[in-house]
């Protein structure tokens, strides 16, 4: 719809006509607000079994003398060093635990502090773990049967009022990948 505008005006006996066309609100206009863009993206899974652990040679602290409080470490190659109590002759050595999964694949291997108790339920603390993988505790299981063997050391806090006898418990290894 258009509106004409009409004016007549007098000037002097002569009449002048003036017409002017003006656009209505309904004239639409375009506008760009910008492209619209889109893009295609791929969607994938891959799904694997679950790291197992399974101990192989458990970690063994030995026999303990006790003459003062202090620290007893087994290492991940087996060597004993202790600061306080007396020596073991025979009985220590490092844990050793296999882990199985997918082929090839990066596995980052973390072991909390553990305890071990004895019968009455007295714990001594175990910590400090180590093991034989790299500084960033990463290991790569078999590209062909994807196994690998890990070495566990630790350190055993013996203190000044712990008990004679057995002392046993247990640790986790955690795997993420």
């Amino acid at each position: 719809m258009r509106f004409k505008f009409v004016c007549i005006l007098t000037l002097g006996g002569f009449f002048i006509l003036l017409s002017n066309a003006f656009a209505d609100d309904n004239v639409k206009t375009k506008r760009k607000y910008g492209a619209e863009r889109s893009a295609i993206g791929q969607i994938k899974a891959t799904i694997v079994a679950p790291v197992s652990a399974s101990s192989s040679n458990d970690l063994r602290f030995g026999m303990i003398v006790k003459n003062n409080a202090g620290d007893v470490t087994v290492d991940e190659e087996g060597n004993r060093t202790t600061t306080g109590p007396g020596l073991a002759t025979s009985g220590y050595s490092a844990g050793s635990i296999r882990l199985k999964g997918p082929r090839a694949q990066a596995v980052s291997v973390d072991i909390p502090e553990a305890h071990i108790y004895d019968n009455a339920d007295n714990s001594i603390n175990v910590h400090s773990f180590t093991t034989s993988t790299d500084s960033d505790k990463l290991i790569t299981l078999g590209s062909q049967d994807g196994k690998a063997d890990i070495n566990v050391g630790a350190t055993l806090n013996v203190s000044d009022t712990a008990k004679s006898g057995v002392r046993s418990g247990v640790y986790r290894i955690q795997t993420s990948y």
